[in-house]
């Protein structure tokens, strides 16, 4: 029964050990489109709104710029989930738009 048992951990400390192969993070993966529970795809088009860096947030008519999207400044809490259909728009302290990309 202690041959059984020695054996069994034996097996288990070895799978432990094994590492899982990462696939690094390429920016091309991050293009890929997102593929609703109807079937369409969605795609982040931040490319398209590189327009709005250097104005006011105040300015753009926010809810004019595709959904989903989030406005918030340098710094702010946000969650941390990546969804690459979703736009970002990144404000500084001032409230200009410094950044807009997808995630």
């Amino acid at each position: 029964m202690r041959r059984l048992i020695a054996i069994c951990a034996a097996g288990l400390f070895m799978t432990a050990c094994q590492t899982m192969p990462v696939e690094p993070e390429t920016p091309a993966a991050r293009e890929y489109p997102v593929i609703d529970n109807t079937g369409e795809a969605h795609v982040c088009a931040a490319e398209q709104y590189q327009v709005l860096v250097g104005q006011r947030v105040d300015d753009i008519h926010t809810e004019s710029l595709p959904s989903p999207r989030r406005v918030y400044a340098q710094g702010d809490m946000v969650t941390m989930d990546y969804r690459p259909d979703r736009l970002n728009i990144v404000t500084d302290a001032r409230g200009v738009v410094i950044e807009v990309r997808c995630g």
